[in-house]
């Protein structure tokens, strides 16, 4: 090896360490989820508290690929074999350059235990595929074992769209045993999201068709923009909604009001979704996360286990007659009468003074 080979070499390597020690840290200092993906690189250390997440994420992938590429180049113009080494050295840096679709990102305090979870897939506009399928399934079994998540957040980090549905061009390329074993997974996906403990909130920015509108109504809140569009349109492609769609609409709409929607395939504005109960509210354009971000600081204030608790005797009793529900909102007050929480409402209360909950 000669002494130039070497230093670039060096070269390398201390950078590739120095990126690494970067993403470390700020994965750390962001709460971001130890699988999740970095949202910042070693070089905008400096800058990332200015930066938002997309943007310093951005950085991130630019430098590693950059890196990438020039390492490279510098082993194609030695004319030397790859070494163990620099082989290691680039399929570290491939994986940490590919940009993962689904991102969990954990807001510190004052909004600690709000969780952020974004669908980041901006060349196919959201569409659900394999890879993010098992990015959402991910996260759900990430949020479901954090004791610390009380609200989460789903929303979408491409301007224009929330989530354009399946991705049909992946859709071709499957068999029907295949389709069938993705739209079962992606049906029980949704229905763990909407068994999550915690009250999750839907922020919908443009399109949310076919999936992305399943996603959405599996959310216990939804929240859009002005000029989001809504659509089931899978009877134009000789199917039928398959996650949830069928069954999640009518609960919302009603029977007759979601059969004209599915039949049809037709889409709806944001003011006839909040008129038909699809949405809770609709706020102007690009206002849609600050709606929600206020709502699930709200909830966030309450006691975690009272929020917990009033989760599950909602979603329970409206599967049972009457009768049976109060008996499931019985057992659920049950849950809360001997907790601390309960006495520091109380005594924060008698005290004129903000209740400071811990969920015990």
């Amino acid at each position: 090896m000669s002494h130039a080979t070497a230093t670039a070499t060096a070269d390398e390597s201390v950078e590739f360490g120095r990126l690494l020690t970067g993403v470390l840290l700020t994965c750390h200092e962001s709460n971001v989820y130890p699988s999740a993906t970095v949202v910042d690189s070693a070089s905008a250390l400096s800058s990332a508290q200015h930066q938002s997440p997309t943007l310093a994420r951005l950085s991130t992938m630019r430098g590693l690929r950059g890196l990438l590429a020039v390492s490279g180049r510098r082993a194609a113009a030695s004319g030397a074999s790859s070494s163990p080494h620099s082989v290691l050295f680039a399929r570290a840096l491939q994986i940490l350059s590919q940009p993962e679709p689904v991102r969990l990102h954990k807001l510190s305090a004052p909004d600690s235990g709000i969780v952020e979870l974004r669908l980041e897939r901006p060349e196919a506009r959201n569409a659900i595929g394999k890879e993010m399928l098992k990015g959402l399934r991910s996260a759900m079994d990430k949020v479901g074992a954090d004791p610390t998540a009380n609200v989460v957040l789903v929303a979408s980090s491409v301007p224009k769209v929330f989530c354009a549905g399946a991705d049909l061009k992946e859709r071709r390329l499957m068999g029907p045993s295949e389709v069938r074993e993705f739209v079962n997974t992606l049906r029980a996906t949704f229905s763990s999201f909407e068994a999550l403990p915690i009250p999750t909130i839907a922020v919908v920015e443009g399109a949310a068709f076919g999936g992305g509108l399943e996603l959405a109504l599996s959310c216990d809140l939804r929240i859009c923009g002005e000029s989001a569009t809504f659509s089931l349109p899978e009877t134009g492609l000789a199917i039928i909604p398959g996650a949830g769609g069928t069954q999640r609409l009518p609960r919302i709409v009603g029977r007759a009001r979601a059969k004209e929607l599915i039949f049809t395939g037709r889409r709806f504005d944001a003011t006839e979704a909040v008129n038909m109960g699809v949405v809770n509210y609709c706020v102007p354009g690009g206002e849609a996360y600050q709606k929600a971000l206020e709502l699930a600081r709200e909830i966030n204030q309450k006691g975690p286990l009272a929020i917990r608790m009033a989760k599950k005797a909602i979603n329970e009793g409206m599967e049972v007659d009457l009768s049976s529900a109060l008996a499931v909102e019985e057992e659920c007050y049950e849950q809360v009468l001997h907790t601390r929480d309960r006495l520091e409402g109380l005594a924060a209360f008698a005290e004129k003074r903000r209740p400071l909950y811990t969920g015990k």
